[in-house]
């Protein structure tokens, strides 16, 4: 680091602890710095992993500025909270001034811990009550008297939380903000930000905690996601919001219920014994676009795949609902874009509608069985094909969940003369790679199996035939470049 540089990083620590006293005290000043922070925000949001000029800086480079947006944009969500609550005194003491969760520490803006969702700085937990036993109250000046054991934890005391959601809020997002400060190998270490949130502890700000805590679940192995799964249930009974027993059992609750009416449990099954009866449920566009009806599906061949499509489609478009993070590669030529927005997702269902389509007539016509087989493929593309940004672990509800819309390939493929790719992918070679996927499939992130995800399920000619029309595309890890080299 240069001289000049070290000069500008000194000036930004003395910078960070002036602001902080700013931020602390109400005035015209406060109301500016605020102003300014935001833009700054606005400005720095964008930038993300690879984007030229970005694309030579050493991962850790980047995860240190990940880290520093992060932090700027939770000092701004705890602002907003600490303007929404009884301002202290103006010239206030510096023990005053620690005591409110949004100011906790001088060196806010420079703060590299994980951010947690409920706004505050992470240096507390759920605010204590004022009145719990062997607590000292405070004078009504808001003063806690000589010889109590005063500091910060006395005076969270002092000041309960207006909403009594607030302490289970608080909790959930340190949870959540834990969770993605140790799964960085699935999880950004963020949440996905949003334009205008719930204020901190509303119902609306704990549901969507909630949900998004366990949608981020679902990506990492069976037993990560049982221990953290245990750990959001021992946080809900502290707050005396406990889960239902069965809940907790269910393996097709994917998010479970919290009672007083915040939440409903959201389930999706894995696997569907009879997709015929699970069918019937199914909303009536998704019926027509197939060219079945809840009337005729009992009907229909035990072998015709578009009751489970019906199923896989309806269960598709709920999660893509429920998961602001999905992404997903509709046309076989782009990259994997986000479905965070209404726009996108609209997008998505109106493709999702022409395929199913399309595969529902091949069906009810009885096209050819290479015609057939491909109309699903494509369907498999968009159905099947939605990924995260960091790709999902092998032994996760995701993997599973895209396991089971590829099996609905298998008859068609075996009619068509092809079969599902036998091989497991963790074992796959850039030989497997060439003769099953398409050219350019996806780069993925470094770190991992050389295949980490399927977008388009890979099938192959059977009995070692020549050729092979029907080509999958997967997510794998990049190629050595920028002068780092993948490791083997």
């Amino acid at each position: 680091m240069s001289g000049a540089d070290e000069g500008v990083a000194a000036w930004l620590s003395g910078f960070a602890e002036a602001a902080a006293v700013v931020l602390a005290t109400p005035s015209e000043c406060r109301e500016a710095m605020l102003g300014a922070l935001g833009r700054c925000w606005e400005e720095l949001r964008p930038v993300g992993r690879h984007l030229q000029p970005y694309a030579h800086d050493p991962t850790g480079v980047y995860d240190r500025f990940e880290t520093a947006r992060a932090s700027l944009e939770r000092l701004l969500w705890a602002a907003d909270r600490a303007a929404t609550t009884e301002p202290g005194p103006v010239g206030a003491g510096p023990a005053e001034v620690a005591a409110d969760p949004a100011t906790a520490s001088p060196a806010a803006l420079s703060d590299t811990r994980p951010p947690l969702d409920d706004g505050g700085t992470g240096a507390t937990s759920a605010p204590a009550v004022a009145d719990e036993p062997g607590a000292t109250q405070p004078d009504p000046a808001g003063r806690v008297p000589d010889g109590s054991d005063g500091g910060v934890a006395a005076a969270a005391r002092s000041r309960p939380p207006a909403d009594p959601l607030a302490g289970f809020g608080a909790a959930l997002g340190a949870l959540e903000g834990k969770l993605r400060a140790e799964q960085i190998g699935y999880l950004p270490r963020t949440p996905l930000s949003t334009a205008s949130r719930p204020p901190a502890g509303s119902a609306e700000r704990v549901t969507a905690t909630w949900q998004r805590l366990h949608m981020a679940l679902l990506r990492l192995p069976a037993h990560l996601r049982d221990e953290w799964r245990a750990q959001a249930r021992e946080t809900a009974e502290a707050a005396g919001l406990a889960v239902t027993a069965e809940d907790a059992s269910d393996p097709d609750v994917i998010v479970p219920g919290l009672p007083r009416g915040l939440r409903t449990a959201e389930r999706i099954p894995l696997v569907v014994a009879a997709p015929r009866s699970a069918a019937m449920s199914v909303r009536e566009e998704i019926h027509n676009k197939l060219g079945t009806s809840p009337d005729t599906l009992m009907d229909l061949p035990s072998t015709d795949p578009r009751p489970m499509w019906a199923v896989r489609a309806e269960q598709a478009l709920r999660l893509v609902d429920l998961d602001p993070e999905l992404h997903v590669a509709v046309m076989v030529e782009d990259q994997p874009s986000s479905l965070a927005s209404e726009e996108a997702r609209l997008g998505y269902r109106q493709r999702l509608d022409s395929l199913l389509e399309s595969a529902g007539s091949s069906q009810a016509d009885d096209w050819p069985a290479d015609s057939r087989l491909g109309a699903a493929h494509a369907l498999d593309m968009v159905l099947g094909g939605l990924v995260h940004k960091r790709p999902a672990a092998t032994d996760s509800w995701w993997w599973q969940w895209r396991t089971g819309v590829s099996q609905v390939l298998a008859p068609l493929a075996e009619s068509a003369g092809y079969r599902l790719v036998p091989k497991a992918f963790s074992r796959w070679t850039m030989y497997d790679i060439d003769a099953y996927t398409v050219k350019n499939s996806v780069p993925g992130q470094s770190g991992e199996p050389l295949v980490q995800w399927v977008l388009w399920t890979p099938l192959q000619r059977k009995a070692g035939s020549a050729g092979n029309e029907r080509k999958g595309r997967i997510v794998m890890r990049p190629q050595p470049q920028y002068g780092r080299q993948a490791s083997p």
